[in-house]
């Protein structure tokens, strides 16, 4: 591996035709917003095919389900997922 990219999380998703871009994003703790939470910034852009994107969430499921199983994130109700901490 070459190059690993880190991010705070995805902002967002955006499908057009056959291709997935996702736009990861970068928490900046140093720059507070109106409402005194951090920033957030639009740090890279992942594009892929619409049947990629679709594999790599069949992968995100079965490792949720691992960890579930494992008992390292909780299922609080149907929508959400907490970490132990």
């Amino acid at each position: 591996m070459k190059h690993e990219i880190f991010a705070d999380g995805i902002s967002a998703i955006h499908v057009t035709g056959n291709l997935v871009r996702i736009d990861l994003m970068s928490l900046q703790p140093q720059c507070n917003g109106e409402d005194g939470k951090p920033v957030v910034n639009i740090s890279k852009r992942v594009i892929m095919p619409l049947e990629g994107f679709i594999q790599s969430l069949a992968i995100q499921e079965d490792i949720v389900q691992q960890l579930l199983a494992a008992g390292v994130l909780k299922k609080t109700d149907p929508l959400h997922i907490s970490t132990q901490h």
